[in-house]
């Protein structure tokens, strides 16, 4: 502190101030950092005067009044009037800029002062002298003479205790003695004013000089302790509050409150205990500007570079007043302090100790105003957004899971306790960040997408959506297979929201396109489709891509069966290609399959013209492809269901020459040819290709089609063809008897037809030998082929027979005969077994004219030569003789055949042997007397 003055000057300034500024307590005062600078204001004691005359008027004519007024009571009265006049005067004349003016003041001052001192000798009892002794103290105050001025105060002080200006005595004691340095004796006269006199306009100025008078005196405690009840004063008249001084405070007002408030700074400073000032409050009761005070302590400490203690300070408001909306205020003051200064290593502890204390959901916070947490949310989120930040740098540094686990708890809690702050989407996306980081892909996703999609469109937006995808992919890789397929559907529904959120982001045709292509890696050919559609909607797609987007298109409305839409895209996507790209030729096959397949398509639904055009269309898009030759055949079978033989024919006449190593083509096309051939009435290629199906069939299906084949060539007119095969087929396949004895007969009758006897001739005896051997397989059908077989064998014995003349010598020629005969007849007779109406008939017919012919042979032999009449006649008879029994056998046989046989079923044998029977005899005996006889 400045020393004060203690010149004469300075001690009349202080009385003229009071003197002249006491009827206008409370106005605006310049006031200095020091206590010698505050000026003060005092009651105007001055009897009010109200002629219209001069002041020196006035005074002039109370100096002719003392000198004709007598002594006494009135003489009295009158001289303190004319001192007062003079005093007032002179204090004005004093200030004058007059040289002139101000040296009348002085002489006004000296007879002021001369009038009082002379009154009090005059009257030194009088009961109002207080107030003699209060205008003296005024006077030499105005003389500038303290001394003496102090002199009558004191005079006042001990002679008058109960005077009305007692209390301003007092106080302008007390501002003497602290002029002068008398602390003691200043604490004294403040304190008297204080002590008594609580409603005195010098109340507040006598408190707050206590304070100063103590703190002069290293009192601190005591000067604390005067300094809070001035300041509790203060408060009552609403001139502060607890954060702040009242707006409408005048200039001195402010400057006296912000000047207590420095010392008691000082004082508690002055303190051991550096937690004196929560002490004193703990000790005599809170205090609602205590806030004003533990700010103005801690700037003290700062502007001393305290700042440690300045920051220790702040946080203790806080330790003490847990539940102050100021405590947040305070702590943050600390943190700010540690921020300007070189303390950054408590930086971070202390936001962390803030976040702790004042957060969401903690006591605190629960009992907080909403205006209270309104404030106190942008600072919790900047602490805890800077202590994320901060861990999150470390561990970008440090690489370890651990330290973004740290850091993701932080922009966790951050989100946690203001979900809809401002910054909340950008914390979020950093939370994700750090969960990516610490390898916890799974929140991250969560994280990430709820950036992107559940806040207002912000900058990381479509940021947070990309890495979530990227997420996706991280956790799919680490996990198990049983996982695998829920990761992979949530991480395409997820790239289907990039692209639909975010169309226009440059990442989004390579998502969708990627989308799309794992749609149709996981046989989702609709989903496939339908994403990839989008990406063509766009004409500044990539070429690239828009390459790749055809190949999805073409792939999946292929796996649709949209075959022809996949045809489409495969040319699409082969106008992109080089004629040397290696991709080239599959696109080429899935072009021809995709023709192909419309081509099935219509198959199935009965349309086999359309079918078979579009199986064609293959060789013409595809000429190289694999199933040209599947196409082709297909076409052919569809102009086979559509009987359309002659395509149908030149087409498996093409492909055979085409393919002709082919062999797994060879049956279809030869049982196609086959069929296409015989039903346009080509039997003999028919035929042929039946005979090829012989070695190209299972065996159980070769007998069928060599017999077909015998057949083909057979209507083709083919005989040497026809035979052949028949020859073949009794060969291999001599079963079943009725169909190779059919053929036996076929065969036998061809060579009839060619006058080959002996082949005809072989036939029928392989006719008889097969049917010989048919065991169970022997048939009605059968046995008359072997038995007709047997007739035909007989006939040439027979015209042989037939041919024998009887001649002479009788002997020789007879024997040949009969020899014929014999072998005639057992022919006959073993054809007769078969017991085949027609053959037997036949037979016995046959039987019957040979032993007529014998008897008719006989008769008309040759008769020796040389034989007399009576000789030949007995030759005759014996010939006759010789004869008849032979026509009596022949005769019998006949009738045997006519009663066989019912009436009117008689064939051409039975007709026969009638008419030879009518010719040979007469029908002299009953029919059943001729086969009686026959029979005996």
């Amino acid at each position: 502190m400045k020393p004060f003055f203690c010149s004469s000057l300075s001690f009349l300034l202080v009385w003229l101030s009071a003197f002249m500024l006491q009827s206008c307590v409370g106005s605006g005062r310049e006031v200095t950092p020091t206590i010698a600078d505050l000026q003060y204001k005092t009651e105007n004691i001055s009897p009010y005067v109200n002629f219209d005359v001069s002041h020196q008027q006035l005074i002039d004519s109370y100096r002719q009044l003392v000198l004709i007024t007598p002594h006494g009571e009135q003489y009295g009265k009158e001289m303190q009037r004319l001192a007062d006049l003079e005093l007032e005067a002179s204090m004005d004349n004093k200030l004058s800029d007059n040289e002139k003016t101000v040296n009348q003041g002085e002489q006004q001052i000296l007879a002021a002062i001369n009038r009082y001192e002379q009154y009090l000798k005059v009257y030194p009892e009088r009961k109002d002298n207080d107030v003699i002794l209060y205008q003296l103290s005024r006077a030499y105050a105005v003389e500038s003479n303290p001394e003496k001025a102090q002199y009558y105060m004191e005079r006042l002080v001990s002679g008058f205790p109960e005077s009305a200006y007692i209390d301003e005595v007092q106080f302008r004691l007390g501002e003497n003695y602290f002029v002068s340095g008398v602390y003691a004796k200043a604490e004294q006269a403040y304190g008297a004013v204080v002590r008594h006199f609580s409603d005195s306009i010098y109340y507040d100025k006598s408190l707050y000089k206590l304070g100063w008078s103590q703190f002069k005196q290293n009192k601190n405690e005591q000067a604390i302790h005067s300094f809070i009840r001035l300041l509790d004063l203060k408060q009552q008249q609403q001139m502060l509050d607890e954060l702040s001084l009242s707006q409408t405070l005048g200039r001195s007002e402010q400057e006296l409150i912000e000047d207590v408030m420095r010392v008691i700074s000082l004082s508690f400073s002055y303190l051991d205990n550096k937690q004196a000032i929560a002490v004193y409050f703990k000790k005599n009761g809170s205090r609602p500007y205590e806030p004003l005070l533990y700010t103005e302590l801690a700037k003290l400490y700062l502007s001393k570079e305290r700042i440690t203690d300045a920051a220790d300070i702040y946080l203790l408001y806080g330790d003490n007043h847990s539940f102050s909306r100021f405590a947040p205020v305070f702590h943050g003051r600390a943190i700010a302090v540690y921020k300007k200064s070189a303390f950054s290593s408590l930086l971070l502890p202390e936001k962390k100790r803030f976040v702790e204390k004042y957060n969401v959901g903690t006591a605190f916070w629960a009992q907080q105003s909403l205006a209270t947490k309104a404030e106190l949310q942008p600072v919790l989120t900047a602490h805890m957004s800077d202590i994320a930040m901060h861990y999150h740098a470390t561990a970008r540094s440090s690489k370890k899971a651990s330290d973004f686990k740290r850091t993701a708890s932080w922009y966790q809690q951050y989100l946690d306790s203001f979900p809809r702050d401002d910054k909340a989407a950008e914390i979020n996306f950093l939370l994700a960040e750090s969960r990516f980081d610490a390898g916890q892909y799974a929140s991250a996703i969560v994280e990430y997408e709820k950036t992107a999609y559940s806040y207002p469109r912000h900058k990381n937006s479509a940021e947070a959506a990309y890495a979530a995808l990227i997420a996706y992919n991280k956790l799919y890789t680490g996990s198990s297979k049983k996982d695998k397929t829920k990761i992979n559907d949530n991480l395409l529904q997820s790239s289907l929201k990039f692209s639909y959120f975010f169309p226009d982001d440059k990442r989004m045709p390579d998502v969708l396109l990627k989308t799309a292509e794992q749609f149709f890696d996981l046989k989702q050919y609709v989903q496939a489709n339908t994403a990839v559609q989008r990406l063509l909607n766009n004409p500044q797609l990539d070429v690239k891509l828009k390459h790749r987007a055809w190949i999805v298109i073409a792939h999946s409305n292929f796996k649709l069966k949209n075959f022809s839409v996949a045809e489409d895209a495969y040319l699409q996507v082969l106008s992109g290609m080089s004629e040397k790209d290696r991709k080239r030729k599959n696109i080429l096959e899935q072009l021809a399959s995709s023709i192909y397949k419309q081509g099935e398509l219509e198959r199935e639904a009965g349309n086999h013209q359309l079918a078979a055009m579009h199986f064609l269309r293959v060789a013409r898009a595809v000429p190289a492809s694999s199933i040209r030759a599947i196409a082709e055949y297909d076409a052919a079978t569809e102009y086979l269901a559509l009987q359309q033989w002659p395509e149908v024919i030149k087409l498996l006449q093409d492909f055979r020459k085409r393919y002709p190593d082919q062999k797994k083509w060879q049956l279809g096309i030869t049982q196609k040819l086959a069929l296409a051939y015989n039903n346009s009435g080509d039997y003999a290629n028919a035929a042929d290709e039946m005979m090829k199906l012989i070695s190209l069939s299972p065996k159980d299906q070769q007998q069928d089609l060599l017999w077909q084949s015998a057949v083909l060539y057979d209507k083709a007119g083919m005989q040497q063809q026809t035979i052949a095969t028949y020859k073949s087929y009794i060969k291999k396949y001599p079963q079943p008897l009725v169909r190779t004895i059919e053929l036996r007969h076929k065969i036998a009758l061809h060579y009839l037809a060619a006058k080959d006897s002996k082949r005809y001739h072989y036939w029928l005896k392989e006719i008889i030998k097969a049917d010989a051997s048919g065991g169970s397989q022997r048939t009605d059908r059968t046995r008359y082929l072997a038995a007709s077989a047997n007739l035909e064998l007989v006939k040439p014995i027979h015209e042989q027979y037939s041919q024998v003349k009887l001649t002479t010598p009788l002997k020789k020629s007879l024997k040949k005969k009969k020899r014929l005969m014999k072998q005639s007849i057992e022919a006959y007779t073993k054809a007769a077994k078969y017991q085949i109406e027609e053959v037997t008939t036949a037979a016995t017919f046959n039987i019957a004219e040979i032993y007529r012919d014998f008897a008719s042979a006989l008769l008309a032999s040759e008769r020796p030569k040389k034989l007399t009449e009576e000789e030949l006649e007995e030759y005759n008879y014996l010939l006759e003789d010789q004869a008849y029994p032979f026509e009596e056998k022949a005769i019998a046989i006949h009738e045997v055949n006519v009663a066989r046989i019912p009436d009117g079923s008689f064939d051409d044998s039975i007709k026969n042997s009638l008419s030879v029977l009518g010719g040979m005899m007469p029908f002299r005996y009953a029919k059943s007397e001729l086969t009686d006889n026959y029979v005996q």
